[in-house]
């Protein structure tokens, strides 16, 4: 919360959290209802009676206040606060109506600030703690793709896939997938983010599996093709060109490098090779306590890497009636270059 304090928009004296992934960004509980950070003094973290003893007994950085069932959060807030709230308030994400309500708390809309981005910057660094957890789950998530590499095979469903690897993650630690596991198989494969289905996989399918892990709400994210049998020469030849594309867009990556321009190295390496109009998505976003966060790696990004960041890089190939290969890393920006967090084996 320090770090926030020091970011404070001019003439704000209080920054009201009711995101409930920022929430536990700060306080590590998921379940409150808003968390007030003052200026100067002690943080308050505003709780249903639902999850109010679990509360009290989890957040150590935080003074916990029951929220009553029918209270009314923003008056609640005026009445505790009333002589600093009512000079300026931030907000990281609200509603329209509950911005109004709000409004009317603070004797109108110019005394609000909306300074999620704010937020959003300070999650963007990752801190030593939470580098170990993204870490964890992406060794975890490692043993999924090789999990995935022994089920895959002609006669198997993708839901037969999906249910084998979540068991593995789960018995290896994972508290949850980061994400609904993507198997998709054969024609199916051309679809960027299709989900898994019943389909049973054949004999020379490309087959998608795009996963992640879980460690304490923080996630990790990786992709591997693998091929159903004997790979033919035009899997080989497009696998290849975005494994290329990765490899490039990879060593691209280090902090103070634009966004885009990661972006632009495998977009440039796959159009050489004549697939640019199969590349449809970007080439990749951070991660951390949400599976898409800053920054966004995509050709009109703004973003400028930092060392700390967390993201992914996954090119891909797309061609309907064909099929897709898409392959995907985790990687921490370091001033020196990128430090990949998973480590699953390639095809070839």
């Amino acid at each position: 919360m320090l770090k926030l304090k020091s970011r404070f928009p001019q003439g704000v004296v209080n920054f009201l959290i009711l995101s409930s992934v920022n929430i536990a960004y700060f306080t590590g509980f998921s379940g409150a209802t808003a968390l007030l950070i003052p200026q100067d003094g002690e943080s308050v973290l505003y709780v249903s009676g639902t999850n109010f003893e679990q509360a009290k007994h989890e957040v150590k950085n935080a003074r916990v206040e029951l929220l009553k069932r029918g209270e009314n959060l923003f008056q609640r807030i005026s009445q505790e606060f009333e002589v600093s709230v009512r000079a300026k308030l931030s907000v990281d994400s609200i509603g329209i109506e509950s911005w109004k309500s709000l409004a009317n708390v603070v004797g109108g809309e110019e005394g609000l600030v909306m300074a999620g981005s704010v937020v959003r910057g300070l999650r963007a660094v990752k801190s030593y703690d939470e580098l170990e957890f993204i870490r964890e789950a992406c060794r975890i998530a490692d043993v999924g793709i090789s999990t995935a590499c022994e089920v895959v095979k002609p006669g198997v469903s993708e839901q037969e896939v999906v249910a084998e690897v979540e068991y593995v993650m789960r018995k290896r630690g994972s508290h949850g997938v980061a994400f609904n596991t993507i198997v998709t198989s054969g024609v199916n494969s051309a679809f960027p983010h299709g989900s898994c289905s019943s389909r049973t996989i054949m004999e020379g399918d490309l087959v998608i599996v795009d996963l992640g892990a879980m460690v304490r709400g923080y996630r990790s994210d990786v992709t591997r093709t693998i091929v159903a049998g004997k790979v033919s020469c035009r899997q080989q030849e497009i696998y290849g060109r975005v494994r290329v594309a990765q490899d490039l867009a990879i060593r691209s990556v280090r902090a103070n490098v634009r966004a885009a321009a990661v972006d632009n190295v495998a977009r440039e390496s796959i159009c050489r090779e004549g697939f640019g109009d199969y590349f449809v998505h970007n080439v990749g976003h951070g991660v951390g306590l949400e599976i898409h966060e800053m920054p966004t790696l995509s050709p009109d990004s703004k973003d400028v890497l930092e060392a700390g960041n967390v993201v992914t890089v996954e090119p891909g190939i797309y061609i309907v009636d064909f099929g897709g290969v898409r392959i995907e890393d985790t990687v921490l920006v370091t001033e020196k270059g990128a430090e990949k967090l998973t480590n699953a084996a390639y095809l070839f």
